[in-house]
């Protein structure tokens, strides 16, 4: 079974094209034969400053040793997440700048499984939602706060282009006003998370697409349905800030809120 998550500037679940070879690069992501694993090797080293500075992600990559790949054929995705097989998948087609806001979402991606922080075949299957929607909202803050550090370091590029994208539009000005106001980063981070639930359209489509996943792995597993919930620990576990700290956050369809 192949666990793979979708970056949420997407909607979809398929994506088909990355499968090694003269599009992917592997650790230490210093050298690329081809154009295309040049690219590749671009981007890394684009964001690797930030990491540097938000240690925890850094160490995931380092530790982790994905696979980064460019998908010649991605459907609706940006980008993904195929988490079993350690492979960190690519639009070629998108502008620079947004590659490597996405490569960053899906590090976070990495991280979250890496930790066990992904949603459970024994969830109940709107608890396989829920979860879904927390580790969306975790990934999508935490981009835009290393985004945010880059800007703060001379590069605003990976910081207009996700704050430039339709879907995440509110949540980076969410962000921005929080920043602004406190230059507090967790602060910011959590307010981030929170207005990622905003959107009843995001949770909608969201939920349709993890259903559908959900759906899909017990028919391919044969899995006898399970109705386990996540708790307060879930959320413990999962939001952290990329320098080992912690933010503040949980479901707030749950009674919590900013």
């Amino acid at each position: 079974m192949r666990n793979r998550l979708i970056l949420s500037f997407l909607l979809g679940l398929a994506a088909t094209g990355a499968r090694g070879g003269a599009a992917c690069i592997g650790a230490p992501y210093q050298a690329g034969g081809t154009e295309a694993q040049r690219e590749l090797v671009e981007i890394v080293g684009e964001v690797r400053p930030v990491l540097d500075r938000f240690g925890d992600l850094g160490a995931v990559l380092e530790r982790e040793t994905p696979e980064i790949c460019f998908a010649s054929r991605i459907g609706p995705a940006l980008g993904y997440l195929e988490a079993d097989i350690g492979r960190i998948v690519l639009s070629r087609a998108q502008p620079r700048p947004l590659q490597a806001g996405i490569f960053l979402h899906e590090l976070r991606h990495l991280w979250q499984f890496s930790r066990g922080s992904c949603p459970r075949d024994a969830l109940s299957m709107k608890e396989y939602g829920r979860a879904t929607f927390a580790i969306e909202a975790d990934a999508s803050a935490v981009s835009l706060l290393l985004a945010w550090d880059m800007k703060a370091h001379g590069d605003p590029s990976v910081w207009e282009a996700l704050a430039a994208w339709p879907s995440h539009q509110d949540i980076a000005a969410r962000f921005a006003e929080t920043m602004e106001e406190t230059g507090d980063g967790p602060l910011a981070t959590t307010a981030a998370f929170y207005q990622w639930y905003a959107s009843p359209e995001r949770r909608e489509r969201y939920y349709r697409a993890a259903c559908s996943d959900y759906l899909d792995r017990q028919d391919r597993s044969h899995l006898i349905p399970r109705y386990q919930a996540i708790g307060a620990e879930f959320f413990e576990s999962l939001c952290r800030m990329p320098d080992g700290g912690v933010y503040s956050c949980a479901d707030p369809e749950a009674g919590a809120g900013e």
